[in-house]
């Protein structure tokens, strides 16, 4: 069974992500207050639905209680975007994704329970002061849609064993290229290194590999 993953919000970044988790093979269903957003992703989605996002009834009524995960694309209304990730939590939505515009924007989303907070526009100028700082492996990237690279906390257990002992190369095919501890990233990885709790995993591998890494290691 596919995973059912709601995206709330279908301006630019809500409507690329869902079209991109439609592509990866997740079962989408997206929400936009606009007819003319859905009706311009509603053949690209498993399901596109018209519907007051700060609405219990109506969000309930087009399905969102069925997802798995659900992400909150809306950036610009921070009063609406935090209304609605209040009620999303309300609804019981276990892992809720949310877009933040300003770090006030993103503490308030936090404060109501969203799990993961992202910033688009300062992860893009990150990523792009990355890519011309390692031209090499980035221009690979973007000329490899299948491939990126991913940063994720390391899974329950992994504190106090090694790269060798974790074995994630064999198990997911994916390589571990630096770990994050704190405010340093470490490159120059050894096979005995062993992780500490807090550490932060920056891994290279194709997207379906690093989709079965983080389910199968999410906690």
């Amino acid at each position: 069974m596919k995973q059912r993953i709601g995206v709330i919000g279908l301006g630019k970044f809500g409507r690329s992500c869902a079209i991109r988790l439609a592509e990866l093979g997740f079962e989408v269903l997206a929400i936009d207050e606009m007819q003319c957003n859905v009706d311009s992703i509603k053949d690209m989605v498993a399901l596109a639905v018209v519907a007051d996002t700060t609405d219990f009834a109506e969000l309930e009524a087009a399905g969102i209680t069925s997802c798995d995960t659900v992400v909150l694309a809306i950036g610009a209304e921070i009063d609406h975007s935090v209304l609605t990730a209040a009620v999303l939590k309300e609804m019981g939505i276990h892992h809720l994704v949310a877009r933040a515009s300003s770090d006030l924007h993103g503490r308030l989303l936090k404060r109501i329970g969203a799990d993961d907070v992202v910033f688009p526009e300062h992860d893009m100028a990150i990523r792009l002061a990355n890519r011309l700082s390692l031209s090499s492996i980035y221009d690979f990237l973007e000329s490899s849609p299948d491939y990126d690279i991913l940063e994720v906390p390391i899974p329950r257990g992994a504190a106090g064993k090694t790269l060798r002992d974790l074995d994630y190369r064999a198990r997911f095919e994916i390589n571990v290229v630096g770990i994050r501890r704190g405010g340093e990233v470490l490159v120059t990885l050894h096979s005995d290194d062993l992780l500490e709790a807090g550490d932060r995993l920056i891994i290279l591998g194709s997207v379906p590999n690093l989709h079965r890494f983080a389910i199968q290691t999410r906690s």
